[in-house]
């Protein structure tokens, strides 16, 4: 790994830090023909083409390590043939329960040929609906590793609920992300726009790892300590400091046809559904303390069900809701509070619901549909001033992949830039990390994650009167791409549990996979209702 040892945020100037030798030794990456050549006042690096320096750390091959074996489609009976797979209730032969009884799935998974699958690494899904109602939950399932999977589910209302269990991934699927990503760095090609002082343009490849092309400036300190690195132009006349804005291209091919085929006819199936009867209460009892004052570790030590619909409305299990969301309640809680809100096109629109629900201006005069693939800061603020409420969004460091140019590098910053230049003595902010940090390994995360963790808790010991929040993934299917998301999603979770959990008790973890397996989103940008109910659940900790 090549890390920039400059403080300057500008300065491209490379040293060959130790971890780049120990980790080609580890991984037998020879580094070749290493040199540093001067262009214009700054300096890039030159790499030997014979190799390129891997894309995976430690940390990725400790967590990939069981898929990297599927590498083709050439399967075998690894491969599940979901029509000969079972399911039953253990213990249960009636399918009757009570209200707030745990209800037990026994999974096993089959080939084509009938025969047990030996082996573990599919990601399966298990809820409960029951559209009359307008209820659902979430639950979880527990791996065995032997082709045998457990899902556990809770009854949390009276009636007669569907239970649904699916396949979402299966591993070879995430064996073919995996492999993808250890060739290539990110699953999806993101280009720096080059702009030299006579005007012309032209691209280069930027990415998490240096390439085997000569030419290669390293972004690291610009992207705040976290690796980043660009090719220069194949044409002459640019240097590392003309870089100036991102734009992603989609033309790029990932997959081969067939594989393209294999992910998407294999992932979001329904594996079985049936229905069961719940006997009892209405519903099950609710928690007994405000979610405004419970202690925030709370939020991070939880598995499924974190909460539920009942009558298209969500159900919090951790805590209640002290007062009844309302324009005026809201407004008395909020009066001259400033929101912070660092992430993705999905936290941008909790922006917008937060102006529409506080019916505050905007500073980009454009419709939510206008405002798509829009990455400059946006600002919402109160119109009458003695509310003195604003919400500010801006897109997070790279890697973020844009599609339109109507944002340059300066517009990518990640929380340490933000928290460090906020002055407000009680502000409230939202931290999001996932689908665009998705398309590259786990290790990429992991490292914006801990760069995040530092700044909070510097930031907290300035300002002890703020309330931050971590927005975590939601559920979503999509089809058109080789993102294993359910996968990506679980070891995000597990990674940041683990980094945060020194500092849980200050930091409200916002659990939005279960809102959206239950209310069975689709959407990679969750309709308006929906975002509204998250909205409704954060500002629950808050007012």
């Amino acid at each position: 790994m090549l890390m920039e040892e400059n403080k300057g945020r500008f300065n491209t100037t490379f040293k060959l830090n130790k971890k780049l030798v120990f980790w080609s030794l580890i991984f037998a990456v020879p580094i070749l023909q290493l040199t540093t050549t001067k262009l214009f006042g700054c300096q890039i690096l030159c790499l030997g083409s014979q190799r390129e320096i891997s894309t995976f750390t430690p940390t990725d091959f400790l967590y990939y390590k069981r898929y990297m074996k599927y590498k083709s489609l050439d399967f075998g009976k690894s491969l599940v043939y979901l029509p000969k797979s079972t399911v039953e209730i253990i213990c249960n032969k009636s399918a009757t329960f009570t209200t707030g009884d745990i209800i037990t799935l026994r999974i096993i998974l089959h080939n084509k040929n009938g025969d047990v699958i030996t082996d573990g690494g599919d990601f399966l899904k298990v809820w409960m609906s029951e559209k009359g109602k307008g209820a659902g939950s979430a639950g979880y399932v527990v791996d065995h590793g032997n082709g045998t999977y457990i899902g556990v589910i809770k009854a949390l209302w009276s009636g007669s609920p569907n239970i649904k269990i699916s396949m979402s991934f299966q591993k070879e699927s995430i064996g073919l992300f995996v492999n993808y990503l250890y060739k290539n760095g990110m699953l999806r090609t993101l280009h720096g726009v080059f702009k030299n002082a006579r005007g012309e343009t032209a691209t280069g490849i930027c990415g998490i790892h240096t390439m085997t092309k000569q030419g290669i400036c390293d972004f690291t300190s610009m992207n705040y300590g976290m690796r980043w690195f660009c090719s220069l132009p194949d044409k002459p006349g640019f240097t590392c400091s003309d870089w100036y804005a991102p734009i992603g291209d989609m033309t790029v091919p990932t997959f081969t046809k067939s594989q393209k085929q294999f992910l998407s006819s294999t992932r979001y199936k329904i594996i079985k559904e049936f229905k069961v009867d719940v006997l009892g209460d209405k519903t099950i009892g609710h928690p007994e303390h405000s979610c405004s004052l419970i202690n925030p570790s709370v939020t991070w030590n939880i598995s499924s069900p974190v909460g539920y619909f009942y009558n298209k409305t969500w159900h919090n299990l951790l805590c209640h809701k002290k007062n009844e969301p309302s324009f005026n309640r809201y407004l008395a809680c909020l009066r001259n509070r400033e929101f912070y809100m660092v992430g993705d096109s999905t936290v941008r629109e909790w922006l917008l619901s937060i102006a529409d629900i506080l019916n505050l201006e905007l500073s980009v005069k454009r419709t939510s549909d206008a405002l798509k693939g829009y990455h400059q800061p946006i600002k919402a603020f109160s119109k009458k001033k003695r509310d003195n409420i604003t919400v500010t969004w801006a897109a997070h460091e790279f890697p973020f992949f844009t599609y339109s140019r109507n944002a340059t590098i300066h517009h990518f910053k990640p929380a340490s830039y933000h928290l460090n230049v906020i002055r407000s003595k009680n502000p409230i902010v939202v931290l999001h990390l996932y689908i665009h940090i998705g398309y590259a390994p786990l290790s990429v995360y992991e490292e914006h994650v801990m760069n995040a963790k530092d700044a909070i808790v510097k930031f907290l010991d300035r300002v002890p009167g703020a309330k931050i929040f971590i927005k975590g993934p939601h559920y979503f299917e999509q089809y058109n791409e080789g993102v294993p998301y359910d996968f990506v999603r679980y070891l995000q979770d597990k990674m940041i549990f683990k980094i945060f959990d020194n500092i849980k008790h200050k930091i409200v973890y916002l659990n939005e996979w279960d809102i959206t397996v239950s209310s069975e989103n689709k959407d990679m940008h969750p309709p308006y209702d929906l975002r509204k109910t998250m909205i409704h659940e954060l500002l629950s900790y808050i007012c």
